[in-house]
């Protein structure tokens, strides 16, 4: 099947304009020079901010975005950080998934749907596994998402290592698109996710919380006294094939596809050595993303 020429050139050109767009943090940025003699200049976070998105969007090493950062403002009269500053900046500063912009309002059925994913933290990481076996490090974290079903977006994240269980992360995902929500007036209809978040635990939090429970439980399932849980066994008794049309059990593939554009747009590794690093280069690489998928331009 030939490609739609027309239709992928608009794409990128639309991808050029949201990366303009996230400029606009720099040219409202005023990089002042501190009083005392001798100081460096400091920057502020929306400069930093602007170019750790075009480091991240465009997958630069920090050198070359503070190349490019120059040609780009060599005539605005904006100061550039060199990549030592930019890299210090990076590790110092805080960034939530929520600080990127969002220009939609939530849906009055928020469903959201839980989820993750494995990322390597490097490729030599997976190098050495192959080679040492199990003397050496698996070399992968788990990014865990809460994801907007309406508008195809990440809205909660949480990273781990390998170990860490995805029902172990449930509310906290949840807590983080609730408090979202609240933040616009609404609420969470409905949660969606597979039988790796089927827990007596979860089901009594989403009971308690009033809302919706989309989670499949184990094959086997049985009547265990815990009302929610017990409701959706007995229905999927009654018939799974109803109970996930019911549910829209089956858009869950919209979270999957954005795990699979994610990682043939970024890579299926991380480029940071400390944990703290990782989880803050995902939340950039995510939120770039959201802002791509909304756009749809991926």
């Amino acid at each position: 099947m030939s490609r739609d020429w027309s239709k992928y050139n608009g794409e990128l050109v639309k991808r050029g304009e949201i990366l303009i767009d996230s400029m606009s943090f720099g040219l409202k940025a005023k990089s002042e020079r501190n009083r005392n003699t001798g100081r460096p200049p400091v920057y502020s976070d929306h400069l930093i901010l602007m170019l750790l998105f075009i480091k991240f969007a465009l997958k630069l090493p920090y050198g070359q975005t503070q190349g490019l950062a120059k040609k780009l403002f060599q005539n605005s009269g904006l100061k550039i950080p060199d990549f030592r500053t930019l890299h210090y900046r990076f590790k110092t500063m805080e960034i939530n998934i929520k600080d990127f912009p969002d220009p939609e309002d939530l849906p009055d059925d928020f469903v959201i749907v839980l989820d993750s994913t494995g990322i390597k933290v490097t490729n030599r990481g997976e190098w050495l596994r192959k080679k040492h076996g199990k003397r050496a490090r698996k070399g992968w974290i788990k990014l865990h998402v809460a994801f907007d079903l309406k508008r195809k977006k990440v809205v909660e994240i949480e990273v781990t290592d390998e170990r860490v269980h995805d029902s172990q992360k449930a509310k906290k995902l949840v807590e983080g698109a609730k408090r979202e929500a609240k933040d616009k007036g609404k609420k969470v209809s409905k949660v969606v996710a597979d039988s790796g978040y089927d827990t007596h635990e979860f089901f009594r939090y989403l009971h308690d919380e009033g809302i919706c429970a989309g989670v499949l439980v184990r094959k086997g399932a049985k009547v265990r006294g815990n009302p929610l849980r017990d409701e959706v066994v007995r229905a999927i008794r009654r018939g799974k094939r109803r109970w996930k049309e019911r549910i829209e059990y089956g858009k869950r593939w919209l979270v999957e596809n954005f795990f699979s554009v994610f990682k043939r747009w970024f890579g299926e590794y991380v480029v940071s050595l400390k944990f703290e690093n990782m989880k803050k280069e995902l939340v950039f690489k995510v939120g770039i993303m959201n802002m791509l998928m909304m756009a749809g331009v991926v």
